[in-house]
């Protein structure tokens, strides 16, 4: 065998291997990678009961009860369990997600990407967890105020709780007179708001990343 014999031997042997790796790539595909649509509705209503699952045939599952393509982290060492009815999509992926310590992104393509969480983000979502809590603190005995002002009352809910919580604008001097005892530090502060008059339904409380405030909603304004 020649020289160019030879070499138009390898050439067709590359081009061989070549389309031999091409089917395999289409076959190694997630239903979600083949699916029809090009985007994904989360708001969309779906069932799913699932015991068990490994990640990629949980997701597959889904991708197909949503028709749209969601790509996933091949090396997630948990199983997924979902038993959830008539719930939306935007749901199940919370919960999913929470057991594999996970998120989903929503690419511009439409696509959903399953990716682990960063150290960074773990710590974040532990202390968003953590700072939730406080509000559901029972207040010990002798949380009782006669003619207090709506800045003490919340002073002394802020020592009880380790949340920083200051008053709406302007509402601070307000008189208030309370029990509030053995109340959760949330029931708490909804009985504070509910006796300042013309109160805007807001309290002022710093947030879990220990930088920002943000208004706390406890009753609508009429």
């Amino acid at each position: 065998m020649n020289t160019q014999t030879r070499s138009k031997s390898i050439e067709e042997m590359i081009q061989i291997l070549l389309i031999l790796f091409a089917i395999l790539a289409l076959s190694s595909c997630t239903y979600g990678d083949r699916a029809a649509s090009s985007s994904c509705s989360l708001a969309k209503r779906v069932t799913i009961d699932v015991t068990d699952a490994r990640p990629q045939e949980f997701f597959d599952q889904f991708s197909k009860e949503l028709n749209c393509r969601i790509t996933v982290y091949p090396f997630f060492m948990h199983t997924v369990t979902v038993q959830m009815e008539n719930v939306r999509a935007s749901e199940i992926l919370v919960a999913a997600c929470q057991q594999l310590d996970a998120k989903w992104i929503y690419n511009v393509d439409g696509r959903l990407s399953i990716t682990p969480l960063t150290a960074r983000e773990k710590r974040n979502i532990q202390a968003q967890e953590e700072w939730w809590k406080k509000f559901e603190i029972i207040l010990p005995r002798g949380m009782s105020f006669e003619e207090a002002s709506v800045s003490s009352v919340l002073a002394e809910i802020s020592a009880a709780s380790g949340l920083e919580i200051t008053p709406w604008e302007g509402e601070g001097d307000q008189k208030v007179t309370l029990d509030i005892s053995g109340m959760t530090v949330n029931k708490a502060l909804e009985a504070v708001v509910r006796q300042i008059d013309d109160c805007e339904g807001v309290v002022l409380v710093k947030s879990w990343d220990g930088h920002s405030t943000s208004q706390y909603r406890l009753v609508d304004k009429p």
